[in-house]
């Protein structure tokens, strides 16, 4: 009943941020298309986090699989679009292959199996014997989308456009499957794995469908930010990545459809602002930050507006 109504309100807000590009400066779409990409990523961790109640500390490895697999791929002369698909595809049978067996793994030790590929992804990345593929430590070259001569637009802006398009799409998909039986088997797992095995729901095949989900958001938000960078490193793509995306979800709100893309604005532009006010110890700033948000906030942002309107009642 509330999956339609607030479809559409997915849909609105799309539609205001859809105007920024035309009244802000182009650095502003920008820096708004890497949150967007981020966004995506935080939206998949929420699922596998949030909905599912797993640990993941390997989200920045998606990430990376599906900004080198549009790099990649358009390298090899396909269209950005068939090679963001394709990019994707593969990425999400990845993260069966890998979720499939890791997911056998409870809390810590799945978070330690996440860990590892976190950590192994960027290595890789710069193996000698691969470097013909990958680039090795120089990284890859990707060609930004042009904008069609009937727009009219800036580059910046018209990739800020595709990005917000396929995001849109992505978290009115979301929400629907939240609202639905794989959904509420989702949330299930997450309050009593043990219960919700014993009133018939499937936990190996929720925790995989909700790992594949996740990789597939993470792939679809690295090969955004591959196009909006256009290059591609395998010092982009380190732990602290992962790490700082889970800081993300958490900062946002975990569980809410709101909170990736609060968590994503946080990641994206906190930094900045942190350089802003201290440029000796720009991190401490941002580590203060996260610090206030999570006692001022336990329910993340996204929380926020419903523990204040709590207090006033």
């Amino acid at each position: 009943m509330n999956a339609i109504p607030v479809t559409w309100r997915i849909a609105a807000v799309a539609l205001l941020a859809a105007v920024i590009p035309l009244v802000a400066p182009p650095y502003l779409s920008f820096q708004l298309t890497q949150m967007i990409g981020l966004a995506l990523a935080l939206l998949g961790l929420n699922v596998l986090v949030g909905w599912a109640g797993q640990v993941s500390l390997g989200q920045g490895a998606f990430f990376a699989m599906g900004a080198y697999g549009i790099a990649i791929l358009m390298g090899m002369g396909w269209p950005w679009w068939l090679a963001f698909a394709a990019g994707t595809a593969v990425t999400t049978a990845l993260g069966y292959l890998l979720g499939r067996p890791a997911l056998r793994l409870e809390l810590a030790y799945l978070a330690l199996a996440t860990f590892a590929l976190a950590l192994a992804v960027p290595q890789l990345l710069r193996y000698r014997k691969w470097e013909a593929y990958t680039g090795g430590a120089q990284g890859l070259p990707v060609s930004r989308p042009e904008p069609p001569a009937w727009a009219g637009v800036t580059a910046d802006a018209w990739m800020y456009w595709l990005a917000l398009l396929i995001a849109t799409l992505m978290f009115i998909g979301v929400q629907r499957l939240r609202t639905g039986p794989q959904g509420l088997a989702c949330l299930a797992l997450r309050d009593h794995a043990v219960a919700a095995g014993a009133c018939g729901v499937d936990v190996a095949a929720v925790k995989t469908k909700a790992f594949v989900l996740s990789a597939a958001c993470a792939s679809m938000g690295g090969s955004l930010y591959a196009l909006n960078v256009q290059l591609v490193t395998p010092d982009s793509f380190t732990l602290f990545l992962s790490l700082t995306i889970l800081i993300g979800l958490v900062v946002g709100g975990l569980g809410s459809l709101a909170g990736p893309v609060l968590g994503a604005a946080f990641i994206q532009f906190m930094p900045g602002v942190a350089e802003k006010l201290s440029t000796s110890a720009p991190w401490a700033i941002f580590g203060l930050a996260v610090l206030l948000v999570v006692f001022i906030a336990p329910k993340g942002l996204a929380g926020l507006p419903r523990q204040l309107a709590g207090k006033v009642r």
